[in-house]
């Protein structure tokens, strides 16, 4: 498999590969999972931290 396919170093498509060998899934099917987790984090909403005040409008 053509590690340009995913962008990665020989030493991460290694590590991708033998992972997807141990879940006894294909590396493209891993390498899908793991950016669908990866935006799923990123585009997450989170809770405001802290007290939100009001918007006051000056007089």
């Amino acid at each position: 498999m053509p590690t340009e396919q995913f962008g990665l170093d020989p030493g991460s498509m290694e590590l991708l590969e033998r992972e997807a060998m141990r879940r006894g899934v294909t590396p493209e099917a891993l390498a899908a999972e793991l950016i669908d987790r990866e935006l799923a984090s990123r585009t997450k909403p989170r809770n405001a931290r802290g007290t939100v005040t009001p918007f006051q409008r000056r007089a």
